[in-house]
Formats: structure tokens, C-alpha cells, sequence
């Protein structure tokens, strides 16, 4: 099926030019930028991201409303799909921006979450999306309250599956995108620890230092 894309709430100003694309996380819909007091006109995915389709189905939109180049924001796991979609059509992404992004993965997580899936699914995944959004309290108790649970019955396993299998195979090209990128990172991230955090040569890194994970929902972190 077809990925459907949506901006987010509060979005109905123009779109800015290049307009702004956001790549969700590993278990997470683009709905979760909902949680921002001022949520930002980004286009968005409405569910979580199928990695063996996410980049063909983010061409085919581009394609089908005749947009050109745009700017990208990935995090987490959407920020490996933003990068490979910046390889892979230079021509189409202006400028990358990468929310905490680690170099790779290392085997031994992704068996712990596996193992974690398969022993009680629901529980692992509301423990995931914790350890997500730490630093941010009033957002995630809007995440709990809004979302997780419509999320949760809505989630594919298949899906959550392959997205495990792409982190444990992504490793950092030789070559990167043409384009402009930023990094950047939350100092307290516990998901994609600061000293794991993706070096990209060329990039302009920034550290957030009381940030976490969801650092597209911190104050310091500037609207694309």
C-alpha cells in the first residue's frame, strides 16, 4: 500500500519553498509532531514508515504534485531514510536536516528488541516510546493521552520488522548527499546515545545539551 502523506495540524499557511519533509522513527507516524505547542506546516507520513517502500512512495508524491527539490528532516530511523533518499536523488532534496542519528546499530540491540517484540509487544513498545520522548513531560504525557494507543492497534509487525532489518544492515556510504547537512543531537538521548552519534564529513553537527531523543520538540531546536 501506498504511503499517504498529510501536513501536519495548524499547517493550512503556504508551504515554504523548498517545502519540508519529515521522516518519522521506528515505530513512530508523523503524527507525532502534533505534540509541539507550535506544530510546524511539515508534510508528513500519516503511519509509521515501511523501509522497503518508504523512498519510492516519497518519489512518487514529489512526482505526482510536481514538486522539485524540497527540504528534508529525518529522525531517528527516518533520518537513515532521509540520508539514502539524498544519495539516491540528489536532484530533489535542496537541504538534509538528521535528528538523532546514530552511525549504525549495533547487532545486540536490535536482537533485544526483537527478543522484547516477541515476549510481550505492547508492553516493549510503550517502554520504547518513553524512552523516546524522555526530557519532554508535557508532551509525552499528550503522547500517551492522544496517541499511543491508537498507534499501537494500528501498528504492522511486518513492517516494525523490516524497519529492524534495515537499521541492522545501514551502514555510512563512503559518499554522501550533495546537499547541505545538518546534524543534530540531544546530549541525554538514551535511544541513539551523543557517542554513537552519525560523523558525516562535511556536516554541521549540533549538540543540544539538556535534549533527548525527540529533539524536533525542543525549544532550541529552530523550525526548518
Amino acid at each position: 500500500m501506498v504511503q499517504s502523506w498529510m501536513r501536519n495540524a495548524g499547517g493550512s499557511k503556504p508551504l515554504p519553498s523548498p517545502p519540508v519533509f519529515f521522516l518519522p522513527g521506528w515505530g513512530f507516524s508523523g503524527q507525532v509532531l502534533n505534540l509541539a505547542e507550535q506544530p510546524s506546516p511539515w508534510v508528513r507520513p500519516v503511519a509509521p514508515l515501511d523501509p522497503a517502500s518508504a523512498l519510492s512512495d516519497l518519489l512518487t508524491f514529489l512526482a505526482e504534485h510536481h514538486l522539485g527539490a524540497i527540504h528534508l528532516v529525518g529522525w531517528s530511523m527516518g533520518a537513515f531514510l532521509a540520508f539514502d533518499f539524498a544519495c539516491a536523488f540528489p536532484e530533489k532534496v535542496a537541504d538534509l536536516t538528521l535528528i538523532g542519528m546514530r552511525a549504525s546499530w549495533p547487532s545486540s540491540e536490535i536482537a533485544a528488541i526483537r527478543e522484547g517484540l516477541a515476549a510481550d509487544p505492547l508492553a516493549f513498545l510503550r517502554d520504547f516510546y518513553r524512552k523516546s520522548l524522555l526530557g519532554y513531560k508535557k508532551e509525552a504525557r499528550r503522547f500517551v493521552t492522544e496517541q499511543q494507543e491508537a498507534l499501537l492497534e494500528s501498528l504492522d509487525m511486518q513492517i516494525l520488522d523490516r524497519g529492524l532489518d534495515y537499521l541492522a544492515q545501514w551502514r555510512l556510504p563512503a559518499r554522501g548527499p550533495q546537499c547541505p547537512v545538518s546534524c543534530w543531537h540531544g546530549r541525554w538521548d538514551i535511544i541513539a546515545p551523543v557517542t554513537e552519534l552519525a560523523m558525516i564529513p562535511g556536516t554541521r553537527t549540533t549538540i543540544i545539551e539538556h535534549g533527548g531523543h525527540a529533539l524536533f520538540l525542543d525549544r532550541e531546536f529552530p523550525p526548518c
